[in-house]
């Protein structure tokens, strides 16, 4: 074979990695290629159980109770991981400020959209309360809110109590997600037993009593518990459940599993978490689009020289990067944000550079693996 056939032969070869890369990167940012994907929940006797893409939704939005007599909610839930991330309750308002989300955070309980007044400015704080959640254990949440104060409750016994912190009666106004959040997948797994609302701050004897008739010892009824919204989770009509309080919508679950307002390309200093798993994310999506700036600076810089093919090969990962992030806006199980779009366009000039970089270079001169003099 001649050494104008070799060259020829690494071009095709060079040219069917890339491709093949290309596709394994789209592939990986894009899986799995769903815009409609089955909801996973299902009816079972102890309630409804959501797996790892589940939503159920209201029929309709719910009113905001009489503002000045407080609010209350009870949760009775069977989570299915003892540490795990998801949204169990939220609230969506179009074109207003979220109401309050219900989070297991690890085997923590997270309480967000509660407004806390501190040298007056109001404002919302995350509220946590530790260790809440055990692996295949019901625990029954309670949230009292009267005037400025807010109990957290958890199996009948009070956890927490905060000063200058207040739930609004338009807290629980608007479209009721169970199971995920309105703005991007972050399902909870677990078992809904039932969820009631109140218009009105329950007292602590009050928690008690509907802790005790949540575990069987009496008849779980909207007279029994006072609550203006009650769901008990065993009497399914088809894909509708009824709302068997006084007041509020049904619920329903859909057939596919979809989020309300997705999001579309996040700015990363909203994306941004602390801890490990997030340093763990950004490396991954760095190292993810390294082999494709490799493959393209290899074809490239036979064709256009070093210096160009470094700037080639980076604006390629970075259009590749936000084709997938665009996409991802589309696909409900997939989130779309700038921050991979960084990372990504980091990976794919890393993966240039340790190409063209004079050590590789003089490396693949020695062998003849160079198809052209690189300038």
């Amino acid at each position: 074979m001649s050494g104008i056939e070799r060259a020829a032969r690494r071009k095709w070869l060079l040219v069917v990695a890339a491709v093949t890369v290309l596709a394994a990167t789209l592939g990986a940012g894009l899986w799995p290629f769903s815009f409609r994907p089955a909801n996973q929940v299902r009816w079972e006797p102890a309630g409804l159980a959501f797996g790892a893409a589940g939503i159920a939704v209201s029929q309709d939005r719910f009113p905001a109770p009489a503002p000045g007599h407080g609010s209350s909610l009870e949760l009775w839930v069977q989570p299915d991981q003892a540490w795990g991330t998801g949204a169990l309750l939220s609230f969506y308002q179009p074109a207003d400020l979220p109401g309050i989300e219900v989070r297991q955070s690890g085997d923590d309980l997270l309480l967000q959209g509660a407004r806390f007044d501190r040298e007056g400015k109001a404002g919302p704080q995350d509220v946590y309360v530790d260790h809440a959640f055990r692996k295949g254990q019901s625990v029954f949440i309670g949230l009292v809110s009267a005037d400025d104060s807010l109990d957290v409750y958890i199996d009948g016994a009070l956890k927490k109590s905060l000063s200058g912190v207040s739930l609004r009666a338009r807290d629980f106004a608007g479209t009721l997600i169970l199971a995920n959040a309105y703005n991007e997948k972050l399902s909870w797994r677990g078992v809904f037993r039932g969820l009631a609302l109140f218009d009105h701050s329950l007292r602590r004897d009050e928690i008690s009593r509907d802790y005790r008739l949540w575990r069987g010892q009496g008849p779980v009824t909207q007279g029994a518990l006072g609550a203006y919204s009650l769901f008990l989770f065993d009497q399914p009509v088809g894909n509708q459940l009824r709302n068997l309080g006084k007041g509020g919508p049904d619920l329903l679950v859909p057939k596919s599993y979809f989020v309300l307002q997705p999001p579309f390309l996040v700015p990363f200093w909203k994306e941004y978490r602390p801890g490990w798993e997030y340093g763990m994310d950004l490396a991954v999506n760095v190292a993810g689009l390294v082999p494709l700036g490799f493959c393209l600076a290899a074809l490239l810089a036979w064709r256009n020289g070093r210096r160009r093919s470094l700037l080639y090969a980076t604006l390629a990962g970075f259009l590749t990067s936000l084709t997938i992030e665009i996409l991802q806006a589309f696909l409900p199980t997939r989130f779309s944000g700038t921050t991979d779009l960084i990372t990504n366009t980091l990976g794919s000039a890393l993966g240039a550079w340790l190409y063209l970089n004079r050590t590789t270079q003089a490396w693949l001169g020695r062998r003849r693996l160079l198809l052209r003099r690189e300038s």
